[in-house]
C-alpha cells in the first residue's frame, strides 16, 4: 500500500507468541507504524516482533490502563492518530480502510468507535451482550488518556467521536483452561475495582464513560447473586444469544452467568476485608 494511513498502532504484549504475528500482519501494510509495548515476555514474542520490524518497548506491567498511559507519555508516536489493539485481535483490509476514510474526511473529530466481535470456539458470536459491542479504539494524538481502572479500561477522548463500520475480531487461540484462569483473575480485579469505587465515591461513577454504562446504573443495583441469572436471561434470550448455536450457549453460560457469579462471590468475600 503506497499511501499508508497516518495511524500508529499500539499493541500491549506479554507472552503472545501464539497471536502477535497474526495481529501485526493484519494491520502493518496499511498504517504508518506498529508499536509493541511488552511486559518482559519470556516466550518468542519479542523475536517475532523483531522479525516483523516493528518498534519495540518494554515496561513493567501494572494494568492495561497504566501501561497505555506510559506508552502515550513516553513513546515518540509519529502519527496524528493512535489505534490500540490487543495481541489476540486482528482486523481486515476493508475495516482499516474504513477507518482511514473517516479520519481523512472528518478533520474535526477526535476519536473513532469500532465494532468488536469475539470468535469463541471457532464460532463468531454475532448476538448477545458482549459480542458484538462498540469500543473506542482510535483517537487523535494528544486527545486521549486512560482513566486508571483495574478492568474494562477504555480511552477517554476529548472531542467529537464518530461510529465507524469497521470491525475488529478477538480470537484467542489459547486453551479453554487458560480462558477460565484469565477470567478468574479478572473477576477478582473487577470486584476490587468495584469496591474501591463504591467506598471512595470517586469521579469514575460520574465522569468516566466506563462507569456511566448500564453495569453501574442498573446491573449493580439489582440483588447480588441474582443479577447474573437475570443478565444471562436478558443476553441469551432477549439479545438473541441463542442464535449462535451451542458455542453461543457456552459463551453466554461462561462469559455472562459464570463470570458474573464469580465477581459477586469475590465482592462478598472481599467486602469483609480492607482494600
Amino acid at each position: 500500500m503506497k499511501n499508508k494511513i497516518d495511524i500508529s498502532v499500539i499493541i500491549l504484549t506479554y507472552n503472545e507468541s501464539l497471536h502477535i504475528k497474526r495481529c501485526i500482519n493484519s494491520i502493518k501494510e496499511f498504517v504508518r507504524e506498529v508499536i509493541i509495548v511488552d511486559s518482559y515476555s519470556t516466550d518468542r514474542t519479542i523475536d517475532i516482533c523483531k522479525k516483523l520490524k516493528v518498534r519495540i518497548y518494554k515496561n513493567k506491567f501494572v494494568n492495561q490502563a497504566i501501561q497505555m498511559n506510559w506508552a502515550l507519555k513516553n513513546i515518540n508516536i509519529k502519527s496524528k492518530w493512535i489505534f490500540r489493539m490487543d495481541a489476540d485481535e486482528f482486523i481486515d483490509k476493508d475495516s482499516i480502510i474504513n477507518i482511514g476514510n473517516i479520519i481523512n474526511s472528518n478533520k474535526n473529530i477526535s476519536g473513532v468507535i469500532l465494532e468488536r466481535k469475539v470468535k469463541f470456539l471457532n464460532k463468531m458470536i454475532n448476538y448477545g451482550l458482549t459480542s458484538p459491542h462498540k469500543t473506542l479504539r482510535v483517537w487523535k494524538k494528544g486527545k486521549g488518556i486512560y482513566p486508571i481502572l483495574d478492568v474494562d479500561e477504555q480511552v477517554k477522548v476529548n472531542g467529537k467521536v464518530l461510529i465507524s463500520d469497521a470491525v475488529i475480531i478477538d480470537h484467542n487461540l489459547k486453551s479453554f483452561k487458560w480462558w477460565i484462569g484469565k477470567h478468574k483473575n479478572y473477576s477478582q480485579r473487577e470486584a476490587i475495582s468495584y469496591l474501591k469505587i463504591i467506598k471512595k465515591k470517586n469521579v469514575f461513577l460520574s465522569k468516566d464513560a466506563m462507569y456511566k454504562k448500564k453495569k453501574h446504573n442498573i446491573y449493580y443495583k439489582t440483588p447480588i447473586l441474582v443479577r447474573p441469572f437475570l443478565l444471562f436471561i436478558y443476553g441469551y434470550f432477549f439479545k438473541l444469544g441463542f442464535l449462535t448455536g451451542w458455542q453461543g450457549l457456552l459463551y453466554n453460560l461462561f462469559q455472562i452467568l459464570w463470570y458474573r457469579l464469580l465477581v459477586d462471590i469475590m465482592i462478598i468475600q472481599l467486602s469483609k476485608k480492607k482494600l
